[in-house]
């Protein structure tokens, strides 16, 4: 979603599409409110304002002790969504394997999912995929980055939610000021949530104490996301086998829904470990490849990035550095190291 910047690359196919960015764009820039102002505001809601104070908070640390870019310019403005969404990105993925669908843009390069700030348009896209044969999903957007290309504003949609999540989107965005790697959206947004996750906890510990319930907590639903990952993980491998068995396109499209319900009767036994319910969502999806696909994108060789972070003694600034450097080899995956679960 780098609208003001793609515009002048468009080409004529592409006008109607970039010109609906740059106008989207546009209104949220109009539409901002410098965080200031906000706070000076006293029909701000007290939650609202608890919220900007905490990011203000959140930005410091990010530059002081994560060594984030961007953290003097970034969330300086507010920007009410009205509730909404502040955009829909679409993903896709052919249902027999495992392949994001990718679309190619001027700067940031090919990316697997494409951006609206109109939710019709996002449905509509979904829709003409589905048509040519590819699982597909609208996913709604509450937070995103222009890389620095512009001056990104605090949407009201990131104020959601607990505080701990709050810290970990705002860090998630700013590494993603500090470190992109063109054309490898899995290692970009992977790293952005390590960081994210990681700096969380340590600033809570910071705020709080290492013993304060808000860590503990914290730790206790990270344990439960961990498993849910390892959870998936499992089903993406069997589903990967079925994939690469050779068997009739559908022969495979068929089992996989069979792989899939068994997948979530598994879930149901181990719903306790799982979080107690925090992922009975789980069981309302459909087999689709470009959900997994999206999931999987987040969360990707945590273990590798563990072990840089512990090679470094916990060094969270210098952990950063090392992803950075990563990102500018040929394979940063490579760079990283690897691991025994994936």
């Amino acid at each position: 979603m780098f609208a003001g910047v793609l515009l002048q690359y468009a080409g004529c196919a592409d006008v109607d599409y970039y010109t609906h960015l740059a106008r989207g764009q546009t209104r949220i820039i109009f539409g901002c409110r410098s965080v200031d102002d906000v706070l000076a505001d006293a029909s701000t809601p007290g939650h609202v304002r608890e919220r900007l104070l905490l990011i203000d908070e959140v930005r410091r640390f990010a530059d002081d002790q994560v060594g984030l870019d961007g953290t003097s310019s970034t969330y300086t403005d507010y920007y009410d969504t009205g509730g909404e969404p502040i955009a829909w990105n679409v993903s896709a993925s052919p249902p027999e394997r495992f392949e994001s669908h990718r679309w190619t843009f001027p700067i940031v390069g090919a990316l697997p999912y494409k951006g609206y700030f109109q939710r019709q348009r996002a449905v509509d896209e979904r829709d003409r995929l589905i048509a040519l044969g590819y699982d597909a999903i609208v996913g709604a957007v509450s937070a995103y980055s222009t890389l620095g290309y512009l001056s990104d504003p605090l949407l009201s949609t990131m104020l959601e939610g607990p505080e701990e999540r709050l810290v970990e989107l705002v860090l998630h965005e700013l590494t993603h000021a500090t470190l992109y790697v063109e054309d490898h959206t899995d290692y970009n947004e992977s790293v952005a949530s390590f960081v994210g996750k990681v700096g969380s906890l340590a600033y809570l510990a910071r705020r709080y104490g290492e013993a304060s319930s808000q860590v503990l907590e914290a730790r206790e639903r990270r344990a439960e996301a961990t498993a849910f990952q390892a959870f998936l993980r499992q089903l993406t491998a069997q589903l990967e086998d079925l994939y690469e068995s050779g068997a009739p396109r559908a022969q495979i499209l068929a089992e996989r829904v069979l792989l899939f319900g068994k997948c979530k009767q598994e879930y149901r036994r181990q719903r306790v470990e799982l979080g107690e319910g925090r992922y009975d969502g789980f069981l309302t999806w459909e087999v689709n490849n470009a959900r997994l696909l999206s999931y999987r994108r987040y969360n990707s060789h945590f273990d590798r990035f563990e072990v840089v972070l512990e090679q470094l003694d916990g060094d969270l600034a210098a952990t950063v550095r090392q992803f950075v450097t990563c990102g500018e080899a040929q394979d940063p995956w490579t760079c990283i190291g690897k691991d025994d679960t994936e």
